[in-house]
């Protein structure tokens, strides 16, 4: 059994916030099998999307290219991690919801009912409730 579904299963209920820089950045609710994280603010994800960003800026146009380019690759390599999580929640029964502004903007899991979104991500796990906040939280 993958680590991440052995801690959501012994993970019954419970609730924990995260801060960064003084303030919440995360909300996690936990029951069952049904986990909630809610992004209360946008830093933390713009500092994890930051991180995985090559340094130097301002380097030419090439550079600039091949940034975009590792960008890419940086977001499909994520993508099939995330699409092999969601996948392995499924199969455990478990549901992870990422929520923004008071509005459901993923699911991933057991209760991930994609329509047009499994298109896009290339998985029945991965469900884009919103995708207008999504775009929004990561901005």
């Amino acid at each position: 059994m993958p680590l991440l579904t052995f801690l959501a299963e012994m993970l019954e209920s419970g609730k924990i916030t995260i801060s960064t820089k003084n303030a919440e950045a995360l909300k996690i609710k936990a029951s069952e099998k049904k986990i909630d994280v809610e992004a209360l603010n946008k830093i933390i994800i713009k500092e994890t999307l930051a991180a995985t960003r090559p340094e130097g800026k301002n380097k030419g146009a090439v550079a600039t290219i091949k940034g975009t380019i590792n960008q890419i690759k940086t977001a499909r390599s994520n993508l099939g991690m995330l699409k092999e999580v969601a996948e392995e929640l499924s199969e455990a029964g478990i549901t992870v919801t990422l929520s923004y502004k008071g509005k459901v903007v993923a699911t991933m899991g057991s209760e991930a009912n994609p329509k047009l979104s499994s298109v896009a991500t290339g998985t029945k796990t991965i469900e884009i409730n919103s995708p207008r906040k999504l775009v929004e939280l990561f901005i």
